[in-house]
């Protein structure tokens, strides 16, 4: 059985990669700061800080785990794109990373970010061919944990893959962000104030985005893979497939609000090497996530 240390265990992506990873070979050892979380045969909680690495750094030679998923990086809690808190993250990477190599770790995933690309080209964006030069903090350290993880693979032969997240949504998102925030709203019949809509953007559902980190995981491909679907769809148009369930499209004002400075107008992922090279295979259609995700919000 496959040991595999996983951080970021109960945010909006790990929990979902958690629910996957129970469904197969693996002994989980899920790290978390502030959920009491239940025990199960092959699933072991860890309440812990991060940023404590004395402690993290005994965890990992008491556990000694072959498979290191690492999702955290404190995006979720209102960490900014433009922080230089960031930076902070880049560092304490580079040491969980160390220690993971240091006690036998076989296998490296972490979960990097579309928002490493230059996104203002506004072409069909390519592990190897798009530049990576981010306009923010967040993306410029996502990119430098993966310069550093390619050296390493240089000089000492690592297995590691680095996951590009495109756009995502579903049960357990943070409700600051677009899709919670349309619910939400629609929900207490109050006006979804948004911008124009008519950026186009590749959406995944995080289900499907889970499925992609565990076939990385159980992948031996080295190098950065693409995580989205391959295809773009307008946020007018995904906003209103929500509206529509509930009746509700009056409530929708679109051009309310202004695009955020530097957003991009339209950011597509290729996924061939997703498809090609992991045994990775989509299994949600965006109604069919559209409607999930709503069910979820509805208990």
């Amino acid at each position: 059985m496959k040991k595999i240390l996983v951080t970021g265990a109960s945010g909006f992506i790990g929990k979902h990669c958690i629910d996957i990873l129970m469904k197969g070979d693996y002994e989980i050892h899920a790290l978390t700061r502030n959920k009491d979380e239940q025990n199960t045969s092959n699933l072991f909680w860890y309440i812990i800080d991060l940023f404590e690495t004395n402690e993290v750094e005994k965890l990992f030679k008491k556990i000694k785990p072959t498979h290191f998923l690492h999702l955290a990086w404190k995006v979720e809690s209102g960490l900014s794109f433009g922080s230089n808190e960031n930076e902070k993250w880049f560092h304490l990477s580079k040491e969980l990373i160390r220690f993971f190599y240091q006690n036998g770790g076989e296998r490296l995933v972490v979960s990097g970010s579309c928002f490493e690309y230059d996104l203002s080209l506004g072409n069909e964006v390519l592990e190897e061919v798009t530049p990576l030069n981010s306009n923010n903090e967040y993306g410029k350290n996502k990119n430098k944990l993966y310069q550093y993880l390619k050296l390493l693979h240089k000089d000492e032969n690592i297995n590691f893959a680095w996951g590009r997240i495109f756009f995502t949504f579903g049960p357990g998102q943070k409700s600051a962000s677009l899709v919670p925030y349309v619910i939400s709203s629609l929900k207490n019949n109050k006006l979804v104030e948004t911008t124009d809509g008519n950026q186009k953007y590749d959406y995944l559902y995080v289900e499907d985005v889970a499925l992609a980190l565990v076939s990385l995981v159980e992948s031996t491909y080295v190098g950065a893979v693409n995580i989205s679907s391959g295809k773009t769809i307008k946020l007018k148009e995904l906003i209103l497939k929500f509206a529509k369930v509930f009746d509700k499209e009056h409530l929708i004002k679109f051009g309310i609000r202004k695009r955020p400075e530097n957003s991009p107008s339209h950011v597509l992922g290729n996924i061939e090497i997703l498809k090609n090279k992991t045994n990775w295979k989509k299994q949600f259609d965006i109604d069919t996530a559209v409607e999930k995700t709503i069910n979820y919000y509805n208990k």
